[in-house]
């Protein structure tokens, strides 16, 4: 069966009725174009491209953790975990019941980025503490752009992607009270110094 359609309409009968038929459902790849996804990540995709809201679609994801959901499947195409995934396409109230769920917090994916990268970018601060409360390493390099957490947060706020939350400077505050190091570009930018609230979260006099 193909729940795509079910999906598409945010229907949480229909999908509670297919699940019970058949609870393989739940980890059923779902076809997407050029790729398939995880259920749970069909869901996000839908909230991201604006098919569907973020509530009716976490309504969706406890179903499917509910009906055996496999937390720690990972994206084929660029290793993302569920979490990753889920804050990368701007589905925070997704990400913390995936974690409330047990989904691993920490697991490096595309770019060998881990959440804790993806939930600065994105100006989640929320999930930054919490993930850096799970144990996320503020210190952590990707392997594209080199760079901590923190140089995601910064990134993300002097160039917003498409789904940020627009609380950049928060995450970047959370992630130097934890310990991350300031490096000499952001402290030596003129636009970092130019503005008082980025300039104070990352502790420049």
């Amino acid at each position: 069966m193909d729940i795509a359609p079910i999906l598409d309409a945010g229907d949480l009968d229909a999908l509670n009725a297919a699940l019970a038929a058949d609870p393989a459902l739940a980890n059923a790849p779902v076809a997407e174009g050029d790729h398939a996804p995880h259920p749970i990540h069909a869901l996000c995709d839908r909230v991201f491209d604006g098919r569907l809201g973020e509530a009716a679609a976490l309504a969706m994801v406890q179903a499917l953790i509910k009906a055996g959901a496999d937390l720690d499947h990972v994206h084929a195409a660029n290793g993302d975990g569920l979490v990753a995934s889920a804050i990368s396409l701007s589905c925070p109230g997704i990400a913390g019941t995936l974690l409330d769920a047990g989904a691993p917090s920490g697991a490096p994916g595309l770019f060998t980025a881990t959440p804790l990268h993806w939930a600065a970018i994105m100006g989640m601060p929320a999930l930054v503490e919490r993930l850096i409360a799970d144990g996320g390493d503020v210190g952590l390099r990707d392997a594209e752009f080199d760079s901590t957490p923190l140089g995601w947060a910064v990134e993300g706020w002097a160039s917003p992607p498409k789904g940020s939350r627009g609380e950049q400077v928060e995450c970047a505050a959370r992630l130097v009270e934890a310990g991350a190091v300031v490096e000499p570009q952001w402290a030596g930018s003129e636009r970092v110094r130019a503005d008082a609230a980025m300039a104070a979260a990352l502790g420049l006099g």
